[in-house]
């Protein structure tokens, strides 16, 4: 093998291992992006229930709140 070919070889060897590595994080990203998607939508969830609650007592206050004398 002459010297151009294996300095060839290499650089493909080295671009490889780059785009394999590139690939894995590019798929722990994708991940992490879904989970955090579902995340958020647990967290929308919880935020119309607890305004609904924050409601339900401002209501429940006012009722019992006595009349101005």
């Amino acid at each position: 093998m002459s010297g151009a070919e294996l300095l060839l070889s290499l650089a493909g060897a080295v671009t490889m291992m780059l785009l394999s590595a590139i690939a894995y994080f590019l798929k722990l990203l994708i991940e992490d992006t879904r989970q955090l998607s579902g995340e958020l939508a647990k967290l929308k969830e919880l935020f119309i229930r607890l305004e609904a609650e924050q409601a339900l007592l401002k209501n429940v206050l006012q009722r019992t709140r006595s009349p101005p004398v």
